[in-house]
């Protein structure tokens, strides 16, 4: 069995969990058990009994506490191999969950990374190498699984078709991840129908969990009701990204699918740790990156749609990069690792 460990909400989105149950359902495919600690009930899914086992939820107080309830279930189910997909483990808790003789993959904070204890370090983001973290790791027998050829994708984004090359700037999406987008949903509708493309067709990509999802149904209705649509959870994710022509977004996992799909990308970084990814996708010719949320001028994603409305050649050579950083199979080479780990 392979125990999870989950750190999502509202203010952190949807992420973290989105990625655990992509792994998850890849280790059940292949024969492993696995089980999922810390999200409250509410965030679980009907298809989860399927991935999970069991299902507890942990209250985050201080983290010693937190490794130390981790590692009692982890005792309690017979678990030796983890997969810590929350970004609050410092260098204490590791020690603790090392002490207790367990293994683990560990995604991370890129913009404050801890000294790492764990058996894998991985972080799909475009601007991560080994050598950039070599000096921070403690475990001698460490493997480093960085860059996008790590990124975790649902199944639907192995293998996508390339684009066509001379394809228009007709439909755009907007999505800003799964949890509270911060009002840059209609901060970037209220921009794109006063100084963007007249032609321009708009498709909002909202999670359940974020509480601005009526909010930004009411301005549509009020605005825009015959050029912008939304659409909550969305059963085919990987379409939405198939059929934009162009996708202002988070700088979070939406950035891998985006990329997956070859939709040239406008980044905005909600919270420090997509920095980086942004800048990274920037430099990789994939994305244009915006800044942070709070600093960015709706007036400068109106000018930036425009003038890629306008190149042809650019938006070309955005989707190539994408596709080619980005293959799918990022999942199957942790899960590997994992199983690697159990033998």
């Amino acid at each position: 069995m392979i125990l999870f460990r989950c750190n999502v909400s509202p203010s952190v989105g949807a992420g973290h969990l989105t990625r655990c149950r992509t792994l998850a359902a890849m280790l059940v495919e292949r024969g492993v058990t696995c089980a999922m600690a810390g999200p409250d009930e509410t965030w679980r899914l009907p298809g989860d009994a399927a991935l999970f086992q069991s299902w507890t939820p942990l209250t985050w107080t201080t983290g010693e506490a937190d490794a130390a309830a981790f590692i009692a279930l982890a005792e309690r189910l017979g678990v030796r191999v983890a997969v810590m997909d929350d970004y609050r483990m410092d260098e204490p808790y590791q020690l603790r969950l090392r002490a207790a003789g367990l293994k683990w993959l560990q995604q991370f904070d890129a913009s404050n990374p801890p000294p790492f204890w764990a058996d894998f370090v991985a972080n799909g983001g475009p601007r991560e190498t080994p050598e950039h973290y070599r000096a921070l790791a403690r475990n001698p027998a460490l493997e480093f699984l960085l860059g996008p050829e790590f990124a975790v994708l649902r199944p639907a984004f192995a293998n996508l078709p390339p684009r066509d090359a001379d394809r228009p700037l007709k439909r755009l999406l907007i999505s800003f991840g799964g949890g509270d987008d911060q009002g840059m949903v209609v901060r970037t509708l209220e921009a794109l129908t006063a100084g963007g493309p007249a032609d321009l067709s708009l498709r909002v990509m909202s999670g359940a969990s974020n509480p601005r999802n009526e909010s930004i149904a009411a301005w549509i209705a009020d605005h825009a009701p015959d050029r912008a649509v939304l659409a909550v959870n969305p059963d085919d994710v990987a379409g939405e990204y198939l059929k934009a022509d162009l996708a202002v977004i988070a700088g979070g996992t939406s950035t891998f699918e985006a990329a997956a799909a070859g939709a040239p990308m406008l980044i905005t970084a909600m919270a420090d740790n997509q920095i980086r990814q942004g800048l990274g996708w920037q430099d990789r010719g994939a994305a244009i990156y915006l800044g942070r949320a709070p600093e960015v001028n709706p007036l400068d994603i109106a000018g930036h749609v425009a003038a890629l409305a306008a190149d042809d050649a650019r938006r070309t050579a955005m989707s190539r990069a994408g596709q080619a950083n980005v293959d799918g199979k990022g999942c199957a080479r942790l899960v590997d690792r994992l199983i690697g780990a159990l033998n």
